[in-house]
Parts: C-alpha cells; sequence; structure tokens
C-alpha cells in the first residue's frame, strides 16, 4: 500500500513543482510537458505486460524488482542536472511504478486472512484515494519547507527512504512468490505466452459494444486530466504567482470534489440511473469549464481563489460522476475469463489519454505563453479544449446502453421505474 501511494504521490506533487523545475534548470517549454508526461506514457505501455510479468515470475520478485528501480530512478531524477536527464529519470520512474503498481492488489490478497480480505480491499481504497487528494499538498509543502536547501529536488528525494524501508520489510513480511505449487500454471503461462507469440491484447474485447464505448470514453477523460492539470497548476503558479502551498490547496478542494461525488455516482446514483449520471457529469463539467473561462477573463491575474472555489467543485463534482462508473461500464459485458485483462487494458488506455493530453499542453497552453501572450488568455485557450473534449465524451455516452450490462427486459423495467419515480416526485 506504501508503494502504491508513493506513485499516486508522486505523480501529482511533481505538478506543483514544474515551474519551480523550470526556473531553476532552464526547461524550455516544449520539452516542460515531459517530466510527467514521459511517467505517464511509460507507465501506459509498461502496465499490461508488467501484470503478467507478475503473474509469471512471481507477484513478490516482480514487486520488489519494480520498487527497488522507482527508488533509484527517484535518485536519478532528485540530481539531475539537466532537463533532459530529468525526463530520462521520469521514464525511467514511470517503467518501475508499472512493474510494481499492478502487483499491489494480488499480494494484498495473498497476504490478507479470509475473514481480513474485505477490510483490506477497504483499506486499499482508502490509500489510493488519500495519495490522489493528497500529493500537490505534500509537493507544496516540501517546496514551502526546502528541506536541505533541496528546493524542487527534495520532490524526487523523499521517495528514497519511503523505497528503501519498503525494499526491506517486502523483503520480509511479504510471503506470496513463485515456488514448487505454482510452477505448474507459471509453466503454463510462459508457454501460452511463446505460443501467442504477441501481447495480450484480445481483439474480441472492442466487439463488445459497452467496453469500446467505455474505452472511449476513459481516454477522453485522461486527456482532459493530462490537459487540465498540467495547464492548471502552471496557470495558478507561473501566470497568476500564486504560491505552491495556495495553488496546492485550490488542488486539494478539487479533489476532495472528485472524491465525494465519485462514491455518490458509484454507489448510489449509477445503480439507479445508469448512464445518464456520466451524462450529468459531463454536463456538470461543462458548466464549470464556461463558468472558469468567464472568470478568467472577467478577473485576469487579479483572480482571487475565493472567487473559483465554486467551479472547483463544479469541475471535481462533474469528473467524480462521470469518471467512478468507467470502470462499472467497461466490465459490464465483459466475459468473466477476460476481466483482469480487459480491467488492465482500460487501465492503459486511460493513461494513454493522460500522455496525450500532456503531450497537447505546449498546444493549447505553454505555446501561447512562449508567444508572449498573456496568462489569462492562454489558460482560456486550454479552457476551449477541454470543452471540446467533454462535448465529445458526453455525445458518446449516448452510444451506451441506458443501463449497461443489464438484460434488455431489465432496462426497460428499470427504465420505467424510474421514470415513474421521477414523474411522481
Amino acid at each position: 500500500m506504501a508503494a502504491s501511494l508513493m506513485d499516486l504521490v508522486d505523480l501529482t506533487m511533481v505538478n506543483v513543482a514544474l515551474p519551480s523545475i523550470r526556473t531553476d534548470i532552464g526547461v524550455r517549454y516544449g520539452l516542460l510537458p515531459w517530466i510527467t508526461g514521459g511517467y505517464a506514457l511509460a507507465f501506459a505501455v509498461v502496465l499490461v505486460p508488467g501484470t503478467r510479468l507478475g503473474g509469471v515470475h512471481g507477484r513478490r520478485r516482480v514487486f520488489l524488482v519494480g520498487l527497488g528501480a522507482f527508488t533509484i530512478a527517484s535518485v536519478l531524477g532528485g540530481l539531475a542536472p539537466s532537463p533532459e536527464a530529468l525526463v530520462a529519470a521520469r521514464v525511467a520512474q514511470g517503467t518501475a511504478a508499472a512493474l510494481m503498481v499492478p502487483q499491489v492488489p494480488f499480494i494484498i490478497d495473498a497476504v490478507s486472512p479470509a475473514d481480513g480480505r474485505g477490510r483490506a480491499v477497504a483499506l486499499f481504497g482508502a490509500v489510493i484515494g488519500l495519495g490522489s487528494v493528497a500529493g500537490p499538498l505534500v509537493g507544496a509543502a516540501l517546496l514551502h519547507s526546502d528541506l536541505f536547501g533541496l528546493g524542487w529536488r527534495s520532490v524526487f528525494l523523499v521517495n528514497v527512504p519511503i523505497g528503501m524501508a519498503g525494499l526491506v520489510l517486502g523483503r520480509r513480511c511479504i510471503t506470496e512468490g513463485r515456488d514448487r505449487p505454482t510452477a505448474g500454471p507459471v509453466r503454463h503461462e510462459r508457454a501460452g505466452s511463446r505460443r501467442r507469440g504477441g501481447p495480450p491484447v484480445v481483439t474480441s474485447l472492442f466487439t463488445i459494444r459497452t467496453y469500446a464505448v467505455g474505452v472511449g470514453v476513459e481516454l477522453l477523460y485522461g486527456a482532459l486530466g493530462g490537459i487540465y492539470f498540467l495547464a492548471w497548476c502552471f496557470h495558478m503558479q507561473a501566470g497568476l504567482g500564486w504560491s505552491p502551498l495556495r495553488a496546492a490547496w485550490c488542488m486539494l478542494l478539487f479533489g476532495v470534489a472528485v472524491a465525494v461525488f465519485a462514491g455518490l455516482s458509484r454507489d448510489v446514483l449509477f445503480p439507479r440511473y445508469g448512464r445518464t449520471v456520466l451524462q450529468a457529469g459531463a454536463l456538470t463539467q461543462l458548466t464549470g469549464v464556461l463558468v472558469y473561462g468567464w472568470q478568467t477573463q472577467h478577473y485576469g491575474t487579479g483572480i482571487q481563489p475565493w472567487q473559483i472555489l465554486p467551479t472547483l467543485v463544479l469541475l471535481g463534482g462533474g469528473m467524480g460522476l462521470a469518471v467512478a462508473p468507467l470502470s462499472t461500464v467497461l466490465l459490464a459485458e465483459v466475459p468473466p475469463k477476460q476481466l483482469r485483462l480487459a480491467a488492465g487494458l482500460g487501465n492503459t488506455i486511460y493513461q494513454l489519454g493522460a500522455a496525450l493530453g500532456i503531450g497537447m499542453v505546449p498546444v493549447a497552453f505553454l505555446g501561447l505563453l512562449d508567444a508572449g501572450r498573456p496568462a489569462p488568455v492562454a489558460f482560456s485557450h486550454t479552457l476551449r479544449w477541454l470543452a471540446c473534449l467533454l462535448v465529445t465524451a458526453f455525445l458518446l455516452t449516448f452510444a451506451l446502453p441506458r443501463f449497461p450490462g443489464r438484460s434488455p427486459s431489465k432496462q426497460s423495467r428499470t427504465g420505467a421505474v424510474a421514470d415513474g419515480t421521477s414523474t411522481a416526485g
């Protein structure tokens, strides 16, 4: 769990440090997005093979290799003398994370007693949520405290003691691995991989409508997040002159809104209203984008955090409503034998979308700054890109069944009940 937390915190807190990194080592605008994009792209490409390597060579072994490599890459990132060296270290971090992170759920399942697995899974989910929300604040606190005069380098070097402790504890406490009883299945999987002679992508998955459409929506939301978080964080600090802590508090509010509405969407709204929840989420985000665009043009560089708080609730709440049910949509009609592969492939496509979005930031935002345009003008341009992505995602959801995974007869009955309930209300 600590390894997953380290991965999530590292991914999000680096965004807060980007303006400081650019000033310190002179990163040009065209290369800046790849400090985060290199990580996301490497993670996406290696995620599915990394999961399979754990199945073939043992979860414990691959996890420890990934954790060790992540720790070494963090050292290289913290000591990077040039922008190119930092990007290379980030690519190495993303590759290592893709070996480390997918093993964690399997290890939790293996080491937890049967009556405690539910609590362990719930704790793992809480850790994931904590990492997503806390990352920017941790990064800002490290920058503000300037530990040992390291500045932005502490954002990377803070992983080193955590990684070393994880390696020691992992070797002692994780017992799952490749042993005699699993040798037969391991040999079978190796032989199957050799017979297939290629990556484990099952094209038949894309003949399933809910999966194909869900993957398309995942790709769009990945790209949206990639563009928004990088451009927004850079705009708040380099464009508006806010401190990292002030920017991080705004990002924290956004993250809390995502978490609250994600739980509401997944557990309450989506089972009752189906795809309508995804559409409502996209429209809520679109409203937030339009309001933010107006505020950016109206207030310019004088905009204050309190003025955008309601907008951040709209943006975060909409994302929580739309993204949380996507895993359910993806797997709703997938055959049981392909569930694990389908989930991994969906995660990979989301990460690829994020890398694609980050790669678009120079066109959507940084290029305008480089051309001398004011920060509010550049950010307004970025928001127009986000609006286009959200409209596309909204329209794409109409290709989904109203209640993904339910038979047509059940969909009709559920729809009638829902309509009757709303009419009666």
